[in-house]
Order: C-alpha cells, then sequence, then structure tokens
C-alpha cells in the first residue's frame, strides 16, 4: 500500500497583511495573515500561495473556490468553515478547531491536517490524493461519492465515517478509532486492522444478511 507524499510548506520572509486589506485583493502570496477575525466573502475565490494563516477566527465566512497552495494555516477557529469547491495543495492544517467544515466538491493534494478537532468534515464528492490526519478528533467524516487515493489516518478517533459511493486506493485507516462506519461495502481499496475487523464483523454480516449467535 503506498503512503501518502507530503511535503511541508517551507516559509520565509513573509509580509503581514491586515483583514481590512483583504477587501481589495484576489492573490496572497508570501504574505501572514495573524489574529484577525474575517467575515463576509472577503476570501471567496482567493488565491493563496505561500503563506501563512494562524489564529484565525472565520465568523459567517464565505471561502468558497478558495485556493492554498504551499501554504500553512495554524489555529484556525470556525463554528462553520464554509469552503465548498476549494483547492488544497501542499497545505499543513494544524491546531484548529473546527464545527461544520463543509468542503463537498475540493480538491486536496499533498494535505497534511494534525492536531485539530472537526465536528463534521463534509467532503461528499471530493477529489482527495496524498492526505494525513494525525492527532485528530472527527465527529462525522462524510467521504460520499468521493474518490480518495493515499490517504492514512494516525492517532485518530473518527465517531462515523459515511463511505457511500467513495472509490478508495491505499487508504490505510489502522491507525483510527473508528466508532461507525457507513456504507460498508465502500471499504474496497482500504487497509483495516485485525481489531478493526473484529469490530466492524457483527456489522458486515448483518449487511450480508448474516445471522450470528453471540452465545
Amino acid at each position: 500500500m503506498d503512503a501518502p507524499r507530503i511535503t511541508a510548506p517551507r516559509l520565509e520572509g513573509l509580509e503581514q497583511i491586515a483583514a481590512d486589506e483583504l477587501a481589495t485583493t484576489f492573490s496572497l502570496e508570501g504574505r501572514l495573515l495573524r489574529s484577525e477575525e474575517i467575515t463576509g466573502n472577503h476570501l471567496r475565490e482567493v488565491s493563496v500561495v505561500e503563506s501563512r494563516l494562524e489564529h484565525l477566527t472565520l465568523t459567517d465566512a464565505d471561502l468558497t473556490g478558495i485556493s492554498l497552495a504551499e501554504s500553512e494555516v495554524h489555529r484556525l477557529s470556525a463554528a462553520h468553515l464554509k469552503a465548498p469547491r476549494s483547492r488544497w495543495r501542499e497545505v499543513a492544517v494544524t491546531g484548529s478547531r473546527i464545527g461544520a467544515a463543509e468542503l463537498y466538491e475540493a480538491e486536496f493534494s499533498g494535505v497534511r491536517v494534525s492536531g485539530s478537532k472537526l465536528d463534521h468534515l463534509n467532503l461528499r464528492a471530493a477529489q482527495l490524493s496524498d492526505v494525513l490526519f494525525e492527532d485528530c478528533r472527527i465527529g462525522e467524516l462524510d467521504l460520499g461519492g468521493a474518490r480518495v487515493r493515499r490517504m492514512r489516518l494516525i492517532r485518530c478517533t473518527v465517531d462515523t465515517v459515511a463511505l457511500e459511493g467513495a472509490e478508495l486506493a491505499d487508504v490505510d485507516l489502522r491507525g483510527a478509532e473508528l466508532r461507525a462506519v457507513v456504507g460498508l461495502a465502500y471499504l474496497r481499496g482500504a487497509l483495516i486492522s485485525a481489531s478493526q475487523l473484529q469490530e466492524l464483523a457483527p456489522h458486515l454480516a448483518a449487511q450480508a444478511g448474516i445471522q450470528v449467535d453471540f452465545d
């Protein structure tokens, strides 16, 4: 099984920008946006390249179609992250707290998410390749209809994984505590541990119409 290919962003000489400047720009390159509250649609369709976003609070912010490349997102706080159809390439997300992450139809390539908590991660119909989740707490990971290549979870807890219609290849789930899986038939292409198989066995049997006597 191929592991995710992750390249950490290398950021130097960043120029700080204030949130009120976002209204007049469509591109951030080599910038540092720090300790700001972001509202409205100032980051909608914006291109972020070789930049660092840290200690940001999103309040009713619209990030639809945002494009991030070779950048870092640190300590992002958002009850609702609205970023459908966004593009993330070689991005590191660390220490963030997000309620509902609305990322359907997004594109992830070379993305590492670590030390973060996400209540609901909606990646329906997304295109994901080379993605790593590490030391994360995820309420619901919705991959319905997504195409996933080379994804790994390490030391993660996931309450529910939804997989209906997903296409998986080289997806390593051994490092995750999976409490429920919806769409077990779509686990093809995933790697799980023997202990995970034991936990999922009753659900697999039920799906196959097999009655099991546990006495």
